[in-house]
């Protein structure tokens, strides 16, 4: 049951496949670039997410006390992530007319994405952008028949002369306009991931001298058209104020390093690392407890993405990689956990990344 729901989750979350054009479909229309923008918003988020959720208190377990949780993490995207600029990149796809114009041999004209789409709104939606929201950038028909005749013209002319070769192409604008014609709008929808959650399962250890050993992972999924999804992770924890040499000094003060990796098949590649330090106080009263901490740290996070691009797009058919490296640094946040019965914790914990505000919700049984 608990792998269905955090399946579910996740597959909302990512929404690949849904609404009629996966996100591989929808990257292979565009160069490295534009795919990197369009997809950026995801690489920041699953970046923040991957990287909270480690703990839920400041206290490490004692020697041979262990917790298996659930947790969630989730964010918001702000309204500046969720459209950009669409590049043309000075793509250049080359046509063979002579199917269609078998009057003259005619060497293959070559058209930039800048003329068939001259003159278009490129502000298009990211991958965040409302799936309600498509950005449509038209084909400009006058001006590319103008820079096809231009080029046609300029073949003819030694061998027609320039006012013969005029002539001529006139004769072909019928089906020149044919062609124009059956070139079609670039179309770029968002995917609505406005909001993007993380499930996972993840289990914690106490070790000797006031070491804290955890893992993480996801159970394996195939996402249809893209392959397995595997996800696992991990790090450790170590107890400071143990060597401090106040007796019962009355905070808890802990530093963590921890890794995690998402791979969903040969298109998606999510890579995180950070170090932490939590300082906060627990409470048990009877048989319920409370818990608030602080904690403070330094992240890292890069995600790869991988696709075929389309060859109608001008940008070869060589497969296209890239890394979005989202901005390294400070991420800090407030966390509360709660014993609300015994060998239980409810944990709650708001975190501020260099890119999103991140919130975590946990359920854990806990022992020592």
């Amino acid at each position: 049951m608990i792998k269905k729901v955090l399946i579910l989750i996740l597959t909302m979350t990512m929404a690949i496949g849904a609404f009629g054009q996966s996100l591989e479909e929808t990257l292979s229309s565009m160069a490295g670039n534009n795919a990197s923008m369009y997809t950026q918003p995801l690489g920041d988020g699953m970046g923040a997410m991957m990287n909270s959720g480690y703990y839920h208190r400041s206290r490490v377990h004692k020697l041979l006390g262990f917790d298996i949780s659930a947790k969630v993490m989730g964010i918001q995207v702000g309204d500046d992530e969720k459209f950009f600029n669409f590049s043309f990149e000075n793509a250049v796809i080359e046509y063979d007319l002579n199917d269609i114009i078998t009057t003259y041999t005619l060497e293959p004209i070559s058209i930039s994405l800048e003329d068939v789409y001259k003159g278009s709104n490129t502000r298009v939606p990211t991958i965040s952008g409302s799936i309600d929201s498509i950005g449509v950038i038209k084909v400009n028909d006058d001006h590319l028949i103008s820079v096809i005749e231009n080029q046609l013209i300029g073949q003819l002319t030694e061998e027609l002369g320039a006012a013969g070769a005029a002539v001529a192409v006139g004769q072909m604008s019928g089906v020149i306009t044919t062609f124009v014609n059956q070139l079609i709008d670039l179309q770029i929808p968002g995917l609505g991931l406005s909001y993007m959650a993380l499930p996972m399962l993840q289990a914690s250890i106490g070790l000797p001298i006031g070491i804290e050993l955890t893992v993480r992972a996801l159970p394996e999924y195939d996402i249809e058209e893209l392959g397995l999804l595997s996800m696992y992770g991990g790090g450790v924890r170590m107890s400071l104020d143990q060597f401090i040499p106040i007796p019962l000094f009355p905070l808890d003060i802990t530093a963590g390093a921890f890794y995690s990796q998402m791979t969903i098949g040969d298109v998606f590649e999510s890579k995180n690392t950070s170090v932490s330090l939590q300082v906060g106080k627990s409470i048990n009263l009877l048989i319920v407890g409370v818990g608030v901490y602080a904690d403070a740290g330094y992240e890292t996070s890069s995600v790869s993405i991988a696709y075929v691009p389309d060859p109608k797009m001008g940008i070869g058919t060589d497969p296209i990689e890239f890394d979005l490296e989202t901005d390294p640094g400070l991420r800090y946040g407030l966390g509360l956990h709660i014993k609300p019965v015994p060998f239980t914790h409810i944990n709650l914990h708001v975190a501020q990344t260099p890119n999103n505000l991140v919130a975590t919700m946990g359920l854990a049984i806990s022992i020592r």
